[in-house]
C-alpha cells in the first residue's frame, strides 16, 4: 500500500510539473489520497485540505452547492470552479472514473480559466491517474484481509493477542474501538477512509471491518482522540457513532471489545450520531441495557410487573404515581406538582402500592428495582 500510495504522489507532483499549479488527488468522499507541486503560493483552502487530509466542510458544502460534485459524476469535462466568496481560488477539476464508475477526482489550484494546455493535460493524465487509484484500491483490499487476520487474533485475547500486538508494534495499554450506524452499511462505506487514515496518523493500529462494525486496536493513550478526529473529518458523520472500550493490556482485549460494543449500542439508542464516548459517559444506559436481558427472564417477579398489572385490573394509577415519586426523589409535594394531583392522592396510592401490592417505594432496594425498571421500560 505504501508504495502504491508513494506512486500516486510521484504522479501528482509530476501533474503538477506539466500543469504549472498545484494538485491535489482525491477519493469520491474529498479524502484526499495525494498531493503534489509548491506550496509557498498555496491558499487557506489547500494549507487546510492538506493538513486535514480532507476537504474542510465549508469548502465542501460551497463547492456541492456549486453542483460541482454533480458535475463530476456526470461529465468527463475539466471542470473550472472559482468560489470567491469562501476564498476558493480558481481550480480546475476533473473526474476519475474507470468502467463509468467515479473513484475520485484531480484538482489543480490554477488561479484563473485553464489555459487549453493545462485542460488537455488533465484530460490526458485522468485515465492514468484513474488506474492507479484503481490498482490502489486492490492493494488495500489485499491489506485489508490481512488487517482482518491480525485483528482476529488481538481480539482473541491471551498469548495470541499478546503475540499479534508484537508483530504490529503495539504496546500496552490498549483499547478497542467500536464504530457503528443505524444504518449497517455505514461502517462498510466508511472502512477504506479509516483505513486510510490510520495508515497516516497511526500506522500501528490494527483496524478491520466485522458485520457492520469497524474495529480498532489501537494506544489507550491516543485512540479517542484519533477516531474523533476521523469522525470530524466525515461528511455528515454518516450517521455513526463510535464506542471506546476500556484500557487493557492485550491479553484482555476481549474485555475491551465488549465494553465498546456495549457504549456504541447506547450512543446509537441515544440517537447522538457523530459522537465518540467512553464508558462512564453513558455508564447508567449499558447498565440499564445490560439488565434488559436480566428483565426479559426475570420480569414477572419484578415489584413493577405487580403494580402493572394492578392498575390493568383496578384501572388505577399506581405506576404513574410511584414513577413521579421516584423522579422527584420521594418527595410528594413535587410528585404531585409534576402530575398535577393533590399530594394525598399520591400518598394514598403509595399506601396501596403497599397494602394491596407489597412494593414499598420507600425501601431503599425495592426503590433501586423499580428506578430500573422503569428505566429499562423507557
Amino acid at each position: 500500500m505504501a508504495e502504491t500510495l508513494g506512486d500516486l504522489f510521484d504522479l501528482a507532483q509530476d501533474l503538477a510539473r506539466l500543469v504549472g499549479s498545484p494538485i491535489t488527488i482525491e477519493d469520491r468522499d474529498t479524502v484526499v489520497i495525494a498531493y503534489g507541486g509548491e506550496h509557498s503560493a498555496a491558499d487557506q483552502a489547500r494549507v487546510e485540505t492538506i493538513l486535514n487530509r480532507q476537504v474542510p466542510a465549508k469548502y465542501r458544502d460551497a463547492i456541492a452547492a456549486a453542483g460541482v460534485f454533480d458535475q463530476l459524476r456526470t461529465t468527463d469535462d475539466v471542470i473550472l470552479v472559482d468560489l470567491p466568496e469562501v476564498s476558493l481560488t480558481a481550480r480546475a477539476v476533473v473526474a476519475l472514473r474507470h468502467e463509468g464508475e467515479l473513484l475520485g477526482s484531480v484538482w489543480a489550484a490554477v488561479g484563473g480559466p485553464p489555459t487549453d494546455h493545462q485542460v488537455d493535460v488533465l484530460r490526458t493524465a485522468a485515465p492514468v491517474i484513474a488506474r492507479q487509484v484503481l490498482h490502489a484500491r486492490r492493494v488495500a483490499g489485499q491489506a485489508a484481509r490481512g488487517r482482518d487476520d491480525q485483528l482476529e487474533l488481538l481480539l482473541a485475547g491471551g498469548e495470541s493477542a499478546v503475540a499479534a500486538a508484537q508483530d504490529a508494534g503495539l504496546a500496552d495499554p490498549l483499547v478497542v474501538i467500536a464504530i457503528r450506524g443505524e444504518d449497517p452499511d455505514a461502517a462498510v462505506d466508511l472502512a477504506g477512509a479509516l483505513a486510510l487514515h490510520l495508515s497516516a496518523v497511526c500506522p500501528d493500529a490494527a483496524c478491520a471491518l466485522q458485520g457492520d462494525t469497524l474495529l480498532c486496536v489501537v494506544g489507550a493513550t491516543s485512540g479517542r482522540r484519533l477516531v474523533t478526529d476521523f469522525l470530524a473529518r466525515v461528511p455528515g458523520g454518516r450517521g455513526v457513532v463510535a464506542g471506546v472500550g476500556v484500557a487493557v493490556p492485550a491479553a484482555d482485549l476481549p474485555h475491551s471489545r465488549a465494553a465498546a460494543t456495549d457504549v456504541v449500542r447506547a450512543l446509537l439508542r441515544r440517537g447522538e450520531p457523530g459522537r465518540c464516548a467512553e464508558l462512564p459517559e453513558v455508564y447508567a444506559d449499558v447498565m440499564v441495557d445490560r439488565l434488559r436481558g436480566f428483565l426479559s427472564t426475570y420480569g414477572e417477579a419484578s415489584p413493577l410487573t405487580r403494580l402493572t398489572a394492578y392498575d390493568d385490573q383496578h384501572d388505577t394509577a399506581l405506576v404513574e404515581a410511584i414513577d413521579g415519586y421516584l423522579d422527584a426523589s420521594g418527595n410528594v409535594l413535587a410528585a404531585a406538582d409534576a402530575l398535577h394531583l393533590h399530594p394525598n392522592t399520591i400518598r394514598n396510592r403509595l399506601r396501596r402500592a403497599r397494602e394491596s401490592c407489597g412494593v414499598d417505594a420507600d425501601d431503599p432496594a425495592t426503590r433501586l428495582a423499580l428506578m430500573v425498571h422503569l428505566q429499562a421500560r423507557r
